[in-house]
């Protein structure tokens, strides 16, 4: 049985997720690169002359900038975290002022795509449900991905019924330690209240239910990256990630905020004096918020509609043409497609009755099998 490396571990549990998950890939490079486990490191550091693993740190990030071709921002950063292992084992490493700039020294390749309200609204426009929360809460909040993801039930429900601009009140962040003060944007409404819809057909009912079901905060920035696709939009050699939605809306709020309001909304780091009620921070955002939203609005009563249309074609045995498909994607609407169902009398054994009628045929033996939108009902027996 392989020994436990007490000292990695050690350290990786001392991180929070998803950091400890991103260390440890991080560290094996570094473990790749000496040919030791965390605990030989620490070993052999105790004897080694001073400087010697300063050295060896700085040749870390020359051998992945060099033979692993990894970018310099991810080389830097790789390189910190094997010098975090150090600084946490209280065997800190004591650079010189020219080694320590070195180290630290990381300029990002690619620069971001900006999006502007026209692009967003193209993605949506192609998305469905679940991509359609991703954009327009993602540029509603203005998180950063980890706290996006961490979105629950209870984080939403309980606004989702005010005015928008609605406050989400305090969003503890991860990055920074510091609280976010969100609000849910006249686009983001309508697809958070189809979203939490979606997790009570679901049986999510705990106000600690998570949103996303995602493993990943990655995923988010897939998402935006297969609807750019999608949508046809040209970005060039920008980079498209989920941290785009949150510069849209700073850029935004920068233009009707003082620097201090729009970093409370975001959730960036001010001075204690600095904060503001969320009241007074929506008066700001509703200005903002037209430049920020395009108007496109989910209609309930249409998609109840449209349910109600597509469940009694359904039930007849027609079926289904490209536009109706569409509409069941657009309104996130899960019926299944069955065939024509009949009764010895010839009669059809499903219908859709009013809740006034149901009382009759339940009487007569009828069975209630779902509830739609309508609030009709669909009986069959």
């Amino acid at each position: 049985m392989e020994k436990k490396d007490e000292a990695k571990e050690a350290w990786l549990n001392s991180q929070k997720m998803p950091t400890k998950r991103y260390y440890r890939d991080w560290f094996a490079k570094f473990e790749e690169f000496t040919q030791m486990t965390g605990d030989q490191i620490l070993a052999k550091q105790a004897v080694d002359k001073p400087g010697t693993w300063e050295v060896k740190v700085l040749a870390f990030k020359n051998w992945l900038l060099s033979e692993k071709k990894l970018s310099e921002y991810t080389a830097t950063a790789m390189s910190m975290a094997a010098r975090g292992f150090f600084s946490y084992h209280r065997q800190t490493l004591q650079f010189r002022p020219m080694e320590s700039k070195r180290i630290s020294e990381r300029s990002r390749v690619t620069e971001d795509y900006r999006f502007n309200l026209a692009d967003l609204k193209k993605l949506y426009e192609v998305s469905d449900l679940q991509e359609r929360y991703v954009i327009t809460a993602g540029k509603s909040f203005g998180l950063r991905a980890g706290d996006f993801l961490a979105l629950t039930r209870g984080d939403l429900e309980p606004y989702i019924s005010n005015e928008p601009p609605a406050s989400i009140g305090r969003i503890k962040t991860e990055k920074e330690k510091v609280a976010a003060y969100p609000f849910i944007d006249s686009d983001a409404q309508p697809i958070i209240k189809l979203m939490l819809e979606k997790l009570t057909r679901e049986g999510k009912m705990n106000p600690n239910d998570r949103i996303l079901d995602f493993s990943q905060a990655i995923q988010l920035t897939r998402i935006l990256k297969r609807l750019v696709a999608k949508a046809g939009l040209e970005v060039g050699n920008k980079e498209v990630r989920f941290h785009c939605l949150r510069k849209f809306l700073s850029d935004h709020l920068a233009s009707y905020m003082a620097e201090s309001k729009w970093k409370q909304v975001v959730g960036k780091k001010i001075s204690e004096g600095a904060y503001i009620s969320p009241d007074e921070l929506r008066k700001d955002y509703t200005r903002a918020m037209e430049e920020t939203t395009f108007g496109r609005q989910v209609d309930l009563e249409k998609r109840a509609q449209i349910s109600e249309e597509i469940t009694s074609k359904l039930m007849a045995g027609e079926p289904l043409n490209d536009e109706d498909r569409r509409n069941m994607r657009t309104y996130d609407i899960r019926l299944r497609e069955r065939g024509k169902l009949h009764c010895t009398d010839g009669e059809h054994c499903q219908r859709i009755v009013t809740e006034s009628e149901l009382a009759e045929f339940l009487g007569l033996g009828w069975e209630v099998k779902a509830v739609l939108p309508s609030g009709k009902v669909v009986i069959d027996r």
